[in-house]
């Protein structure tokens, strides 16, 4: 029997998904964002700095660069008073209640000190680079995954809180990760320069699943919209 990895409420074969890994870790160069958003030489230690705010324009995410930065510039400070939380180590595979809530209050920075073009699609790609493998992607296509496709475990809900949305996706997140670890695992070893997650790797094909709804698959690491459901969304 095949075996299925699972993103939020979309399926596909483990075959299938190291496929698509080889696609954009090994058969793109100079065209997948691997290895350069992964590889990027940011700020060394944990802590958020300015060359990390950079990172972000490595995944295309905005088409507002400096207002992004200096967006994000303005966060550095409260960001980095939440990354001292002792709660934020280790995998996502196997994080407790005390440390997914640790990073709901992480992202809650962006209600706490709501910023312009800053929105978690945006935070996603700073933070992920300083935790890879316990702070998740977020974009469009995996909120499709877990909030908009059929069977998604996480739909959109009128009146929900930001916060209470991602501790809901983070939880359906971490169980799908967990789940199948060892494969996610294998996936992220076809990397052939830095090394990535099994986190990085299921951010990976979901994103791909993601796209699959509206074109044809192509790995393509164009523009996408800067996606953000409303506070009950995000």
């Amino acid at each position: 029997m095949t075996i299925q990895l699972r993103v939020g409420g979309k399926t596909i074969g483990f075959d299938e998904a190291k496929a698509w890994a080889k696609t954009y870790l090994v058969d793109r160069p100079g065209v997948s964002a691997y290895p350069a958003y992964d590889g990027y030489p940011g700020s060394a230690g944990e802590s958020v700095d300015r060359q990390d705010l950079l990172a972000v324009a490595l995944l295309n995410v905005s088409n507002n660069p400096l207002p992004v930065y200096y967006g994000l510039e303005k966060l550095m400070e409260p960001l980095n008073e939440r990354l001292e939380d002792p709660a934020l180590t280790g995998h996502l595979a196997s994080a407790g209640p005390e440390t997914l809530e640790a990073i709901v209050e992480l992202f809650g920075v962006l209600e706490q000190r709501p910023t312009k073009y800053v929105r978690l699609t945006t935070l996603s790609k700073v933070l992920h680079r300083k935790r890879p493998g316990l702070l998740p992607l977020f974009d469009d296509n995996i909120g499709y995954c877990y909030s908009e496709c059929a069977g998604a475990p996480v739909p959109y809900v009128s009146g929900r809180s930001a916060a209470d949305y991602r501790r809901a996706w983070l939880t359906a997140l971490r169980d799908d990760l967990a789940s199948r670890l060892e494969q996610w695992e294998e996936i992220a070893a076809i990397a052939s320069g830095p090394a990535i997650t099994p986190l990085r790797a299921l951010d990976i094909i979901g994103w791909e699943l993601g796209n699959r709804r509206n074109q044809p698959p192509l790995f393509s690491d164009g523009v996408t919209s800067n996606f953000e459901p409303a506070a009950s969304r995000s």
